[in-house]
């Protein structure tokens, strides 16, 4: 067989190789007994998860941070809003008398008068 396997493309060696029915058989057995034993090998192993206090307070820790996820993120003034003021301010300066009050720009964009 080995040297089947050098002539011919590793393709057509399977559907060129003459299987008898004992041989199919055979094969199927052989998988069913692989089978059975898995089952078997599974049934054997089984392990037992014990809750501790440490489990629970990372499941605790663990469902925060999925629902913070789920909530939507607080929004800050549009992009629009921001101009506006800022136009606004650029036009109450330009038209302020010299010796007049001018309301001076904040330094941050969240903070209202």
């Amino acid at each position: 067989m080995l040297g089947m396997m050098e002539t011919k493309s590793l393709g057509n060696w399977i559907t060129e190789t003459p299987l008898t029915s004992y041989e199919l058989i055979l094969a199927a057995g052989g998988l069913l007994a692989l089978a059975a034993v898995l089952l078997w090998v599974q049934r054997r192993t089984r392990i037992a998860v014990e809750s501790s206090g440490v489990s629970e307070e990372l499941m605790i820790y663990l469902a925060r941070i999925a629902n913070a996820l789920e909530r939507p993120l607080p929004q800050g003034p549009s992009t629009d809003d921001v101009t506006r003021e800022v136009l606004l301010r650029l036009e109450q300066m330009a038209t302020a008398k010299p010796n007049g009050k001018v309301k001076e720009m904040p330094s941050s964009m969240w903070v209202k008068d």
